[in-house]
């Protein structure tokens, strides 16, 4: 499964990342379901990652900075 959605995450940010190269206009919510897949993505390698320990604090960190980076983005734009 972790190779899998290795692979979907990559797909879309590589269709993402020539869009955004060849200056076409993404739709919002376009941009709010790729940013969700691969903030999504990023949080089950992180949990996994911590799984095992006791810094759990660790693993809210940085899914909290990277939600509010990404909303505060789209509050400001939209």
């Amino acid at each position: 499964m972790k190779k899998i959605r290795r692979i979907i995450v990559g797909t879309i940010s590589a269709i993402y990342l020539m869009l955004w190269l060849m200056r076409i206009d993404i739709p919002r919510n376009i941009f709010i379901i790729s940013a969700w897949i691969i903030l999504t993505s990023q949080a089950i390698d992180e949990w996994h990652r911590y799984k095992d320990t006791k810094k759990k604090i660790h693993l809210l960190i940085p899914i909290s900075l990277l939600a509010i980076i990404i909303f505060s983005v789209l509050y400001f734009l939209f």
